[in-house]
């Protein structure tokens, strides 16, 4: 079977530790600066900062495999990272050269135990999407349907091993330097990019996801999810339904289809708030190229393998810290991270300090371009600040893919409709999920 070498693995780990003294070097200097008061001349450090970050994403090109995924990551921590830094990463794209076809079909040749004759009556050998985990090729089923055959990249369990244990050090190095708490960030990268190579739990979160969208008719009717072809399905290859489309984000090609790109982001919004705040299960990479809209205008939403459950406990807490937010409570806000764990009592009023921060007048319910004039390296200075006040502060698990698929689609509607107002969107689900609400039992099958 075809995978890196041990010289291969070996010199990756290396590189890797590289990259590690690097970012140590980085972090002292920080310490050393806000040690001083933060006085002096800080140009030096964030040039440092960059160049630190340059040089991950172009080690991370290069190898490939759970280093794309780290880096995309760690680019939305923008409460743990420098401002500088968490833009350098985010040019970090999850789309690679494609591996020679004949590794791929021995791959899925091994796992379906059978030529690719025994199940397809024709197979495309250029892939129509490549990543950092593995690529996806067209193929069409004896019964005539199409389906899109989702690949592992052979030995990439191997190269990932790395890259974790590499991020493990890493992170508990530094994990004194920041405010939250880089274990749980840590567990929960690990969990995310361990389940992305599972295509059988992929598979299962695709009809999850399904069943309990299926609860509200009315978006269920705008969004497509596509079905699971479990007999060619195996851990390393997934087959799913093939759905014709284009990307969300291409308003000539939504245009000549007679869509409206604002009506169609504002649907695929409502899906995706229905996953976050009804179900607590949800889809944590909405960027456009998981979202292709058909011939009939319905969002089709793909690629489930980054997903999140989030736990009871923690769902109560969102929901307490959201009528805290919505009601200027800071002594509320304060006491639901108490509650949940986040903090200590001894930082309960360093928490108020930062509820003050978030409940300034001039950062509520912007519209999208509101929000993109905003001087966002100022305001995440300031709460930057406050947060390193609370030095027992523990993010809950999910919360970092939560903030995540939330980020995105705060983008995509910033792209898309930068004239609708969050709120407008966000009120029903919100207010059903104050409520203490969620969806409805799923039912037993799939309406298609």
């Amino acid at each position: 079977m075809y995978g890196p070498s041990p010289l291969a693995l070996a010199h990756r780990f290396f590189v890797l530790l590289g990259l590690i003294g690097g970012a140590l070097r980085v972090w002292l200097q920080i310490w050393l600066h806000q040690r001083r008061g933060g006085e002096g001349d800080s140009t030096a450090l964030v040039a440092a900062e960059v160049r630190f970050a340059e040089r991950f994403v172009a080690v991370a090109v290069r190898f490939k495999g759970g280093l794309i995924k780290i880096g995309q990551v760690a680019s939305l921590r923008v409460d743990v990272l420098p401002r500088e830094v968490s833009d350098e990463l985010a040019r970090l794209q999850d789309r690679v050269e494609p591996h020679p076809f004949g590794e791929v079909e021995a791959q899925i040749v091994h796992e379906l135990g059978a030529p690719l004759a025994s199940y397809f009556t024709s197979f495309e050998r250029e892939p129509i999407a490549s990543a950092s985990l593995g690529q996806v090729h067209a193929a069409q089923l004896p019964d005539g349907r199409k389906v899109a055959l989702k690949v592992l990249y052979p030995g990439v369990e191997r190269s990932v091993a790395i890259d974790l244990v590499a991020a493990r050090v890493a992170l508990w190095l530094f994990d004194f330097l920041t405010v939250a708490d880089l274990r749980t960030v840590y567990r929960e990268i690990r969990d995310s990019i361990l389940g992305e190579m599972d295509y059988e739990r992929e598979g299962r979160a695709a009809e999850e996801v399904a069943r309990n969208l299926a609860a509200d008719p009315e978006v269920f009717a705008r969004v497509r999810v596509p079905a699971i072809h479990w007999p060619a399905t195996r851990r390393r290859v997934l087959c799913m339904e093939f759905i014709e489309g284009v990307k969300i984000n291409d308003r000539s090609a939504l245009a000549a289809r007679g869509f409206d790109p604002q009506e169609v982001a504002r649907w695929a919004v409502c899906a995706f708030l229905h996953m976050i705040f009804r179900d607590g299960f949800f889809h944590c990479d909405p960027h456009p190229g998981n979202l292709l809209v058909d011939a009939e205008g319905r969002i089709g939403i793909v690629d489930f393998g980054m997903n999140k459950r989030l736990a009871p406990a923690v769902m109560t807490m969102l929901r307490e810290n959201l009528l805290a937010t919505v009601t200027r409570d800071e002594k509320r806000y304060a006491r639901s991270f108490l509650e949940a764990g986040m903090i200590d009592a001894r930082d309960v009023a360093a928490v108020e300090d930062v509820a003050k921060l978030s409940f300034d007048p001039s950062y509520y319910n912007l519209t999208p371009r509101e929000l993109a004039r905003l001087d966002f390296g100022e305001y995440l200075s300031r709460m930057r600040g406050q947060m390193k006040r609370v030095r027992s502060f523990r993010l809950p698990d999910g919360i970092v893919m939560w903030g995540r698929a939330l980020t995105l689609l705060m983008g995509l509607a910033s792209e898309l409709a930068p004239g609708i107002r969050p709120l407008d969107v966000v009120g029903p689900y919100v207010m059903r999920f104050l409520a203490g609400g969620a969806a409805s039992s799923p039912p037993a099958s799939v309406p298609r």
